[in-house]
């Protein structure tokens, strides 16, 4: 019986170790393919109109109060992409520094968006 309890706790941490190590960053890197996708589709976008879409919804994609990716327009050059990882926890594309952050950012940040305007 001892044997059976040890053999079932290392299967238990082992799939412990596999989820933490494999599959929540397989969730987070499929959100970033997802939404690099997105962030194509607007630059698209304002390569064609000359400005940034209001909404999710301007470049064909539904956009929903469960997601999973968020818009935001910051102003009139600026904005960003978002999805949630894990409670109160999201996942951050910003368009000025064209990179993916998990540190949330406001206007009045250390590395603000620049307006050209």
């Amino acid at each position: 019986m001892k044997k059976f309890l040890k053999i079932l706790g290392l299967v238990l941490v082992a799939f412990i170790a596999f989820y933490f190590l494999y599959l929540r960053n397989s969730y987070e890197r499929k959100m970033i393919k997802d939404g690099n996708k997105i962030i194509a589709q607007i630059e698209n976008y304002r390569v064609q109109k000359g400005y940034l879409p209001e909404s999710l919804n301007e470049i064909g994609i539904e956009e929903l109060e469960s997601g999973p990716h968020y818009y935001d327009v910051w102003d009139s050059i600026n904005y960003t992409l978002y999805f949630g990882t894990s409670l109160g926890e999201s996942m951050t594309y910003y368009s000025d520094t064209k990179k993916w952050s998990n540190q949330m950012r406001t206007k009045n940040s250390p590395t603000p968006f620049r307006d050209s305007d």
